[in-house]
């Protein structure tokens, strides 16, 4: 575009000191200008930073010419030459459309577009159509919608660098953000999805005899993306919450998660043995809907568990609750067993389907039955063969119902 004089330059930056930027400077969706080069320029050289923009996203680099060309032909104090300079600039670039096509882009008269086209058809800088693509739909490019975002955010300029948004934009006039969050929404819900085969592949469940303070060393490193386990609470059990870190230190994946259902007595020593091989991330709240065991020793009826989220090295899954539900008590397994539903939401909210799942304190295999039924796959380990046995059928019995 044809050069501010040093003259309209120092009495723009007068103006926009006086009265600040009125025309809003425009932007493409990477950090691009439009227009408003100059003001920008002079915003800089003033130290302002809140001035107007748009964004406009969605446009073609073809269509940003255009669109920058109308604007200096509309607004600024062009000569007629300098005019006729930037209709022939964009004739040459898009002979194909009609004159009044181009017309309608540059903000100018069709046969002011007409005479220069011919100008250029008799040097030979503009080749001679006989068809030219016109509004209904002859040899016409379908043209995209163009997408305005007035004064936008930081969080709607980050959104629309996703062409994704961009897209979608074109047929909505939802804020980028929401749209953002709607594809976030739809990515994480196909992640969800699983279907079950007819009959439970051998692959996707193993139990085994072992004791966790031996290493489980038949797991391989770096194998695992999640450990989920409820060990025992007793005092007495609280080293095993140290082999119990050291194993999942081993045996998960890079940002793996140990998941731990604790009790509260002894929730500062739990804590300190499974910080030592494993990074504290978050504390969650499982409540037991229905159940208020009394801890007479502490004088209190407590309606929740804490679940001890650690992490190897840093997290990068999905936003979730903190919040875990219990629908149901159910000892019918193990004493000390927790509830299918309440294992199934704690794998819904954390796992996606095909991740492998460990809980290395398998018990009446709630866990197993929970996680093989909503597609993930599974490893258990016990001390006791019973528990092994018990888990087995039932895992095997909960993928059937699950299928059915």
């Amino acid at each position: 575009m044809p050069e501010l004089t040093a003259e309209e330059y120092s009495e723009l930056k007068k103006d926009i000191l006086e009265r600040g930027v009125m025309i809003p400077i425009e932007f493409d969706e990477f950090g691009n200008i439009l227009d408003g080069h100059h003001r920008l320029k002079i915003c800089q050289e003033l130290g302002i930073k809140n001035y107007p923009k748009v964004i406009r996203a969605g446009m073609s680099e073809s269509e940003k010419i255009t669109h920058a060309r109308k604007l200096n032909i509309a607004r600024r104090h062009l000569t007629s030459e300098q005019k006729r300079g930037l209709i022939r600039e964009q004739l040459k670039e898009t002979p194909e459309k009609s004159d009044r096509q181009i017309a309608q882009a540059l903000g100018v008269s069709h046969p002011t577009v007409a005479a220069q086209r011919r100008e250029l058809e008799k040097i030979g800088d503009v080749e001679k159509f006989t068809t030219s693509t016109d509004t209904l739909g002859r040899e016409q490019p379908r043209l995209r919608k163009t997408v305005s975002v007035f004064n936008p955010s930081k969080r709607e300029e980050k959104a629309l660098l996703n062409p994704e948004v961009v897209e979608r934009m074109q047929n909505s006039n939802a804020n980028p953000v929401t749209i953002s969050k709607q594809l976030l929404s739809e990515a994480k819900a196909e992640r969800k999805s699983y279907t079950l085969n007819n009959t439970m592949p051998e692959d996707i469940c193993r139990l085994f005899v072992d004791d966790i303070r031996n290493g489980l060393l038949e797991i391989e490193d770096n194998s695992v993306d999640f450990v989920i386990t409820d060990p025992p609470y007793k005092r007495e059990y609280l080293p095993l919450y140290s082999d119990l870190s050291r194993v999942a230190a081993r045996v998960l994946k890079n940002g793996g998660s140990l998941i731990v259902m604790t009790g509260q007595s002894y929730l500062p020593e739990v804590i300190s043995h499974l910080g030592e091989n494993m990074s504290y991330y978050w504390c969650m709240t499982y409540l037991t809907q229905g159940q208020s065991p009394q801890l007479f020793q502490k004088r209190v009826n407590t309606f929740w568990k804490p679940v001890l989220w650690y992490v190897k090295n840093n997290y990068s899954g999905d936003f979730t609750s903190d919040i875990l539900r219990s629908p149901e008590n159910d000892k019918n397994f193990h004493k000390w067993g927790q509830s299918f539903g309440g294992m199934s939401d704690i794998i819904e909210k954390l796992t996606n389907p095909n991740d492998l799942i460990l809980d290395p304190f398998l018990g009446g295999g709630t866990t197993g039955a929970a996680a093989v039924s909503m597609g993930r796959k599974f490893i258990g380990s016990d001390i006791e063969q019973e528990n092994i046995n018990i888990s087995h059928e039932r895992i095997k019995e909960c993928y059937e119902n699950a299928r059915s």
